[in-house]
């Protein structure tokens, strides 16, 4: 029998504080090993935990950096046990600065507060704003890193790539800033984790049976605009494809492209297996390798 993930016991006396930040409930605790971890319980009825776990597994295997992600439980003050995901966190001496404050101090009038459709929030401007960068070989290796998070997101599915969920981290020495990006986080918007088995016209089986995933890829939005005219994002793959047939962008996206793409069956399947049965069904097992294989399959193309 394959080896499943294994299952992080988080201990009531634990907690330590909630995060405020993001609409989804989460909150810190110590352990396991050194530093902290982000404990996150999914949104009711989806599979948030299991997405996070899966996506950073195929970050590791397609060598995109992401923060270290287990699932885990979590007992709670009134005696039950909730089931949710545990990222690590970042070198305490760090400060997370996020995508909408870079964008912010770079154009005063970005609306860093806009939360939904915030067609400012474009490739362009991401990109553009590597300079923060003064080097510019590290600016473009910041550039090269980002290529990477999008592909990710194209294969996994992931169509919350919000200002919020991509930022470099900085710390001050010798009274100056030093900082460098962060590694790819919050990834529970993948995967078709939103769906129901079966009882729904959205349902996995449906789009199994009939509609297809391709279907299902096709209609994704993202949280990344192509231009500030657009009133929705563009899917993942279609974002990764425009990058990849924009001059400016070919070499950083193409090379990451070729990376994903040579992530066999094998490992997409045993990413996704591993997974307790417990905590994911077999339903939605086989949604997630068949749109896994379908992005790598549509990533190889965009790649020749």
């Amino acid at each position: 029998m394959e080896d499943e993930y294994q299952i992080v016991r988080v201990a009531r006396g634990a907690r330590t504080q909630r995060e405020p930040m993001g609409s989804k409930e989460k909150f810190w605790v110590a352990g396991p090993g050194e530093g902290k971890w982000l404990f996150k319980l999914p949104t009711r009825d989806t599979g948030g935990h299991w997405a996070e776990k899966i996506a950073y597994e195929i970050a590791c295997r397609s060598g995109i950096h992401a923060a270290k992600v287990e699932l885990a439980e979590c007992s709670t003050t009134e005696g039950r046990v909730v089931r949710g995901s545990i990222c690590r966190s970042f070198p305490m001496e760090d400060e997370l600065y996020h995508g909408n404050q870079i964008l912010a101090g770079m154009d005063p009038g970005y609306a860093s507060d806009k939360k939904y459709s915030q067609n400012q929030h474009t490739v362009d401007r991401i990109m553009d704003s590597m300079t923060i960068f003064p080097n510019v070989d590290f600016a473009n290796e910041a550039r090269a890193r980002l290529a990477g998070y999008l592909v990710l997101d194209a294969v996994i599915g992931n169509v919350d790539r919000h200002h919020e969920n991509w930022g470099i981290l900085r710390r001050m020495v010798d009274g100056k800033w030093q900082g460098r990006l962060a590694p790819t986080f919050d990834h529970a918007s993948s995967l078709g984790r939103e769906l129901r088995d079966s009882g729904s016209r959205k349902s996995r089986e449906r789009f199994l049976d009939e509609l297809g995933v391709d279907h299902y890829a096709r209609r994704a939005t993202g949280a990344i605009f192509i231009a500030e005219s657009g009133r929705r994002g563009p899917s993942p793959l279609e974002l990764v494809r425009w990058c990849v047939a924009s001059s400016a962008y070919e070499s950083f996206f193409r090379d990451a492209c070729r990376r994903v793409a040579r992530l066999s069956t094998s490992v997409i399947s045993r990413a996704v297996t591993r997974v307790p049965n417990g905590w994911m069904t077999q339903t939605a097992k086989e949604f997630a390798i068949k749109l896994l294989r379908h992005n790598r399959a549509q990533i190889r193309k965009i790649a020749e």
